[in-house]
């Protein structure tokens, strides 16, 4: 096997330095880490406050005698630690955003944990309870993620990954990797297409025969093996990677590993048969499209008597800001591709849509009005939708409802198979990349809506409308 320099020199220095013991954590396992820890310490407080303020044992029996107190807790600090991101890889990782995410939490669940007592007197106790709760559970949960954002990331807790392939798939897989510090390792690349010998992507360069692929891996002590390959394996190919399956590596094709990192599906490396194994099964999933329908109607009904408060004002500021109507009600494409007509409150210039570029609307458009900028600023601006999701039109959690644009159907691979569930007032690509300026950020659009769509569960859209709420809250609308 040929490797260059720099790979012959690793390989020298790999063979004479003793095997170190190593934990290789999946991002999975890494998640599961972080939320047992923070529930535990979590909970460790509790216990504490109640013994040194209410003079109840130290023991599982004070647990099992008031389990709604730790229950209640626990579950309030899932919902806003998973809103702020605190189990997203990449920020625990980071000293400065981990701990600064923790405190958001901290707070937000004391203040929640707080008003619910007040509320519900049976799960209270003293404010001598609270403040030794508080300040235990911030001090132990944050000495917590400074031990894991600077030992976790130590190599011997990194899986050490060897990417099979060189072309577009195996670039975009090493450029997501090292942009995200989600606990891989890039040992180097692994190709034997002649156009792509001595390939160098950011000084890492590997060249090499399949044949060998075992002996690489013994050697660099690989955990992954990343196939970035296009097209069908060779038999001799596929009998190597089996080789390094029975030596207990992980092998995982690029699109899975795109995916759990970035919460996105990788549109433009996936095959037809994606499509056609999508994981949804509507006889199986008739429960949670039952409870689904039933929190759109108890929610956004209980959301449009709060707004019909509030209506007189909105009415009345839009008129004075400037002339037209009230609510804007564009066309839009709903399940199976069905038009309907959206309600929204009018944030542009009447007949914008003749003005500029009708699809996309940039960050500083001029189209919109000086009330409408702090409306979409708050989203307040999407808040007569809920009308469409009482109706049967839309749901609270989807992806957004798109107008008709031929282009993109045709430009954009699986452009369409977001019409397999209802638009959202809310979504997973809203949360996490905003608005669409262009082609481009609607690709990525597109690539959260297929992750959502091929994840639907109830726990995701309780997620989505908690970092919705959130996003409100911190006026991160456009």
């Amino acid at each position: 096997m040929i490797y260059s320099t720099k790979v012959q020199t690793q390989l020298t220095s790999t063979s004479a330095v003793q095997r170190r013991t190593r934990f290789p954590l999946q991002i999975s396992q890494r998640k599961i880490l972080l939320i047992c820890v923070d529930l535990a310490l979590l909970n460790i407080s509790l216990l504490l406050g109640l013994y040194f303020s209410e003079g109840l044992p130290f023991s599982i029996m004070t647990v099992a005698t008031q389990p709604l107190w730790f229950v209640t807790l626990s579950i309030i600090w899932l919902i806003i630690a998973s809103a702020n991101d605190n189990y997203e890889v990449i920020q625990a990782a980071k000293l400065s955003s981990s701990v600064l995410g923790i405190v958001k939490t901290l707070v937000t669940t004391g203040l929640l944990y707080v008003f619910i007592q007040l509320l519900s007197p049976q799960l209270g106790a003293g404010w001598s309870t609270f403040l030794i709760v508080g300040t235990l559970s911030s001090t132990l949960i944050i000495l917590w993620r400074i031990a894991y954002a600077l030992i976790l990331v130590q190599p011997n807790f990194q899986r050490r990954a060897l990417i099979v392939g060189s072309g577009r798939a195996s670039t975009t897989i090493y450029k997501v990797i090292e942009d995200h510090d989600v606990g891989y390792e890039i040992v180097g690349f692994v190709t034997d297409d002649p156009p792509d010998q001595d390939l160098e992507i950011k000084g890492d360069t590997v060249i090499g025969e399949w044949s060998n692929l075992t002996a690489f891996v013994y050697e660099h002590e690989v955990s992954d093996l990343i196939l970035a390959v296009s097209g069908e394996m060779h038999p001799d190919q596929l009998q190597a990677v089996l080789k390094c399956f029975e030596q207990g590596v992980r092998i995982v094709p690029m699109p899975e590993v795109f995916e759990e990192i970035t919460g996105r599906i990788p549109v433009d490396y996936i095959s037809e048969r994606w499509l056609l194994s999508l994981p949804i099964d509507w006889d199986s999933r008739r429960l949670y499209l039952l409870v689904k329908r039933v929190m759109d109607v108890v929610l956004a009904g209980g959301g449009l008597i709060g707004l019909a408060i509030f209506f007189p004002i909105m009415v009345l500021i839009i008129k004075l800001d400037s002339p037209g109507p009230v609510f804007y009600r564009p066309e839009r494409l709903g399940r199976g591709g069905k038009s309907f007509r959206l309600w929204k409150f009018r944030t542009m210039v009447p007949n914008a849509d003749q003005i500029g570029n009708p699809t996309f609307t940039a960050q500083n458009d001029n189209r919109i009005t000086r009330v409408g900028r702090i409306l979409r600023t708050a989203h307040i601006d999407e808040l007569p939708q809920l009308i469409n999701v009482v109706a049967g039109d839309m749901s609270l959690v989807g992806p957004r409802p798109e107008r008709l644009v031929p282009e993109l159907e045709e430009s954009i691979p699986y452009y369409r198979t977001r019409y397999a569930v209802k638009p959202g007032a809310t979504g997973w690509a809203l949360v996490n990349q905003g608005y669409a300026e262009g082609v481009e950020d609607t690709l990525v659009k597109l690539q959260y809506d297929l992750y959502y769509i091929k994840h639907l569960s109830l726990s995701l859209d309780i997620l989505i409308i908690f970092k919705s709420v959130i996003h409100m809250l911190t006026m991160r609308g456009r």
